[in-house]
């Protein structure tokens, strides 16, 4: 009988895997709700803040059945994550004047600059909005005149919207690199911050 065939071999075995499974979950967990911080909170202090959930985490004997935080520190998480990108979001106006007319921000909010760049789908979410934009102009300024002076308003083909945001939709995958480098060259690189610049275009 080889030592793996020994019965108290496998269930040691089968426990450390139990183990290991479920420390992963948590780990997992743990990773997902820290997401809340912004990218370059995350970059300075992700690990250690990882390592203190870990610590929390539950001890052997309750590891076969954690599958991953709690409701009360997930929600901490989200609220204390959140809560620090709206206290470095800009306010409403400036925010707008830099989605539409691509407006320098000052140096307050250069790093919310530089972590938008280089957060999810940049390009993407630059031509949403501006298509969102445009079809409230399209048609809410028609429907304004006819409400306003009783013009009947002008109708649109859906074709036309289709077609519209078609082209939008292709922009932002074709030109995708090309607008992420010439929006980092202009508002962080321009700004001077120390932030490399490999991060923005990367996958």
């Amino acid at each position: 009988m080889t030592p793996e065939d020994r019965p108290g071999a496998q269930a040691d075995g089968d426990e450390t895997r139990r183990d290991e499974g479920a420390g992963g979950r948590y780990e997992r967990s743990a990773r997902f709700w820290l997401r809340a911080y912004p990218p370059r909170w995350r970059d300075a202090h992700g690990d250690e803040a990882l390592a203190v959930l870990l610590d929390l985490a539950p001890g052997s004997e309750d590891a076969s059945t954690a599958t991953g935080i709690g409701a009360r520190e997930a929600w901490g998480l989200v609220r204390a994550g959140w809560g620090l990108r709206w206290r470095e979001h800009p306010p409403l106006g400036r925010w707008l004047l830099y989605r539409l007319f691509d407006a320098r921000l000052p140096a307050r909010y250069w790093w919310w600059v530089a972590d938008d760049i280089h957060g999810t789908l940049f390009s993407w979410r630059t031509k949403a909005f501006n298509m969102v934009v445009m079809l409230v102009i399209w048609f809410g300024v028609p429907a304004l005149q006819g409400w306003l002076f009783g013009q009947s308003p002008t109708t649109f083909s859906p074709w036309i919207v289709l077609v519209v945001l078609a082209a939008f939709a292709l922009g932002g995958a074709v030109w995708r690199e090309k607008n992420v480098e010439r929006a980092w060259r202009k508002h962080v690189l321009g700004g001077n911050i120390p932030v490399e610049p490999a991060r923005a275009v990367g996958p």
